[in-house]
């Protein structure tokens, strides 16, 4: 198993609390892909990563960015993340081209035979992917191989592509956005954490829960 920026996991020195969204997230588990969208800087890394450390979560990290609209790279990189066993990862070269969806289902049936059970495997910005990239269609594959009890966990700041409209029909999805992710009055009001000139103000602003934020390079948590 590789470690690349890509695919290391943020992890949060210190976080507020957030028990309303806890729940929120625990609900939306009963689907096997939780959509979190929400405008930049409103939280939604943080708010996830906290939550599943909390729940201590198995968790495979993975930072979308423009590369990424090359699915060959996409794979490249998720492949290394993974752990390797006595093989590594197919991956995508010019003989498998024609056939993504079949590739793209081969490799995650394999992928998730190698995490441990309930794993969360998160795509983070995942708003970084073009609208007409491959990539879509890739997840689509992702979301019908995912077994029971593990999720997918997207972030990203807009909604779902339509190219995942068969998953919203079926009901596989949970969707949480900016309405919910946003502090509530009694929430802003936690002065312990912010102190009493900035927690009565806070419901109104961006952040979901404040942070100092530092990096560690794993990914998968066991």
């Amino acid at each position: 198993m590789a470690a690349f920026a890509k695919t290391t996991r943020p992890t949060l020195a210190r976080t507020l609390a957030r028990p309303r969204l806890f729940r929120r997230l625990d609900r939306a588990g009963q689907r096997p892909v939780t959509w979190v969208w929400a405008p930049p800087g409103s939280g939604k890394t943080t708010m996830v990563a906290s939550y599943l450390a909390a729940r201590r979560h198995r968790v495979l990290w993975y930072q979308m960015d423009e590369g990424d609209a090359d699915v060959a790279t996409f794979f490249y990189y998720l492949g290394g993340a993974a752990p390797s066993r006595r093989r590594p990862l197919a991956l995508l070269t010019t003989e498998y081209r024609a056939g993504l969806a079949v590739f793209a289902r081969r490799f995650f049936r394999e992928l998730y035979a190698r995490l441990p059970a309930s794993f969360a495997l998160v795509f983070d910005n995942y708003q970084e992917v073009p609208l007409g990239s491959e990539l879509h269609e890739v997840m689509r594959e992702a979301i019908e191989e995912i077994p029971e009890g593990a999720r997918l966990v997207f972030l990203s700041r807009a909604e779902p592509p339509p190219t995942l409209a068969r998953a919203l029909v079926n009901d596989k999805v949970s969707m949480l956005d900016w309405s919910e992710l946003r502090f509530t009055p009694p929430e802003a009001r936690t002065q312990s954490f912010f102190g009493p000139s900035y927690g009565s103000k806070l419901h109104r602003s961006f952040p979901v829960a404040a942070s100092s934020a530092t990096t560690r390079v794993f990914t998968v948590v066991t």
